[in-house]
């Protein structure tokens, strides 16, 4: 008998490399050193944080040329990312934080983890010192002599000056260059509100400073005055919370990796785009907690998106997490379509139409991929074979950032004969399973989980709650975002879907045909709670008040709102009061009925 060899496991010492747990003195240099100690090290290696709190500075993080999903595109001001913690290059490299606080400073990057084999992180939690996200509370509203008036508080630490009929808002100032993070007046570029009371969030225009006479600061914010011709606020209680729109950097990102596994992590605020991972194998988010820490009097945890996976092959798994508190969808998984501009043979000439996507390489030779109609999602070509490839890195501008050339074949005719932009290509081979279970939901303008992938779904005994749209929204976009593709194998059970803006499940295409195979297949939705859901019929898809009032129409549940879906199962949801809704368009093969659960209202 042969005893097995095992690799030992390297530990290196974070603080042994100078990193201050106190978190009085920049640590992102120590941390940078121990980080080369562990590559020296070869084989199996861990970096383990004492607990504390460790200041990471922006002007000493790491520098790449990156290019991310749905970001800011090609945009040559953002081209360069600061990066607090890189782990690059590793086969199996693990961070044990240690119930460590890891406190950003300046826009950056917090972890990210490119060309790895194996990574773990656990145990820690992330946060920005003054997030890139400004919050006013309205603590009064009223008239004073006949003129209206708000006190508005702010979180400690943020810096706003009032500057004539206006404020100005001011970034964590560097010490290295002296100059703030960033920078913005007024009500910014993006507002949206939150009401505690109901904890619902809701996408609106910011009334703050419309209309003011004075502003006057206060020991904890401001006293804005308005103009006798203003309107009367009817705001108290209420959280704006206002930013910029441009997203600079992933918060958390995952490059080219084989596994990534992020487990018992706070992020109580990412900055550009939540925790996003590209073009790799698997993304494992476990026991993760995606909200604001308590003491910091602040309500934002991200800036746009909490999870987005763009392009992976593997699977992602998120399982016993919290979303509370984002700009955007907690959940994103989906491909992404590009445009075919001009077919040469055997060659098809491809570009990134969406503005905020480009600059990395979509294909590699060996990869399938699929060819559609822009106008109607009907299937021209699938499981073509990628034979050659020529574009962008994702990590210099060397070549067009906008632009690809890929050869494969074979092609059908009718790829031939199209005309330019009527056709779109998606790469099939990162396409990942998804499973989501034992999760919470909440506090979100938009939706729960978008899910957008041809491999096996599973969202399971889930809590969705105060969203204001749809629960979980499946689609595909060609045309519009150019998120991809067709959901083929999809199975949703056992959640509660409670006070949306919009259906629990909506299935909504950007385009699909008339006759023939729909775009999407094999969905159930099954056993399932809808309570306090918006009632069909409803005007759009998250069209809420801050009081949470939805859309006139018929009382009911609205649990499902599906499109060009074959072998649709409805069965054995429930509601508290009432009927479900259900409607249904261009839904051949689709089951609905009562079984265990209520009664069932479907419009056609």
């Amino acid at each position: 008998m042969t005893a097995s060899i095992t690799t030992p496991r390297h530990v290196v010492e974070v603080i042994a490399h100078g990193a201050d747990p106190s978190g009085q003195h920049d640590s992102t240099p120590a941390i940078q050193q121990a980080i080369a100690a562990a590559h020296a090290k070869g084989g199996p290696v861990t970096l383990r944080f004492a607990p504390g709190t460790y200041a990471l500075w922006s002007s000493s993080a790491v520098r790449r040329e990156l290019y991310v999903s749905n970001t800011v595109g090609a945009d040559p001001r953002y081209r360069e990312k600061a990066i607090g913690i890189l782990l690059e290059g590793f086969d199996d490299v693990e961070i044990d934080g240690g119930g460590a606080l890891f406190e950003y400073h300046g826009r950056q990057t917090t972890i990210a983890v490119i060309d790895c084999g194996r990574a773990e992180l656990h145990d820690f939690t992330v946060d920005m010192v003054q997030p890139t996200v400004v919050e006013l509370t309205v603590r009064e509203a009223g008239t004073d002599g006949g003129r209206p008036f708000r006190v508005l508080s702010v979180p400690p630490g943020t810096d706003v000056r009032p500057h004539g009929r206006t404020v100005a808002w001011r970034g964590e100032t560097d010490p290295g260059s002296g100059r703030p993070a960033w920078t913005g007046e007024g009500a910014l570029e993006y507002c949206q509100v939150l009401d505690p009371r109901l904890n619902r969030t809701w996408r609106t225009e910011c009334p703050l400073f419309d209309n003011v006479e004075r502003i006057t600061p206060t020991a904890d914010g401001l006293r804005i005055d308005y103009g006798a011709d203003a309107p009367l606020p009817a705001d108290e209680g209420l959280v704006y919370q206002l930013r910029n729109t441009d997203r600079d950097h992933p918060g958390a990102f995952v490059l080219e990796s084989e596994y990534a596994r992020f487990r018992e992590v706070r992020f109580g605020y990412l900055h550009g785009f939540g925790l996003l991972a590209q073009s790799g194998g698997d993304l494992v988010v476990q026991n993760c907690v995606f909200a604001t820490r308590e003491g910091t009097g602040r309500t934002t945890a991200a800036f746009a998106d909490f999870v987005q996976a763009s392009g992976l092959r593997g699977q992602v798994l998120v399982e016993d997490c919290t979303f509370d508190g984002a700009h955007d969808d907690a959940i994103n998984v989906h491909g992404l379509y590009l445009r075919v501009d001009r077919v040469d043979g055997d060659a098809l000439e491809l570009s990134y139409p969406h503005p905020e996507t480009a600059g990395f390489p979509q294909f590699a030779v060996g990869e399938r991929c699929e060819i559609m109609r822009v106008e109607d999602g009907s299937v021209v070509a699938t499981d073509v074979a990628v034979l050659g490839v020529e574009g962008p890195s994702g990590r210099d501008h060397e070549h067009d950032l906008t632009r690809m050339r890929i050869r494969c074949g074979p092609l059908p005719d009718a790829v031939a004969s199209a005309a330019p932009g009527e056709l779109a290509v998606e790469n099939i081979t990162r396409t990942p399973a998804v499973t989501v279970r034992r999760s919470t939901f909440r506090n979100l303008p938009t939706r729960g989980a978008l899910v957008s992938t041809r491999r096996p779904i599973l969202i399971e005994d889930c809590v969705f709650t105060g969203l204001g749209m749809a629960g979980i929204l499946i689609t595909s976009e060609a045309g519009s975002y150019w998120e991809s593709g067709p959901v083929t194998n999809c199975t949703i059970r056992r959640n509660r879907f409670e006070q949306l803006g919009g259906p629990a499940v909506l299935i909504s295409p950007a385009q699909f045909p008339a006759a023939g195979p729909s775009v999407h297949r094999n969905i159930r939705v099954v056993d399932n709670q809808a309570l306090r859901c918006a009632p069909w019929p409803h005007d759009g898809d998250g069209a809420t008040g801050g009081d949470g009032a939805t859309g006139g129409g018929e009382p009911g549940n609205w649990i499902v709102d599906a499109t060009s879906v074959d072998d649709l199962v409805v069965v054995d949801n429930t509601t508290d009061t009432g009927v479900l809704s259900v409607r249904l368009d261009h839904c051949p093969g689709a089951l609905v009925g009562t079984g265990l659960g209520s009664p069932v209202r479907v419009t056609s």
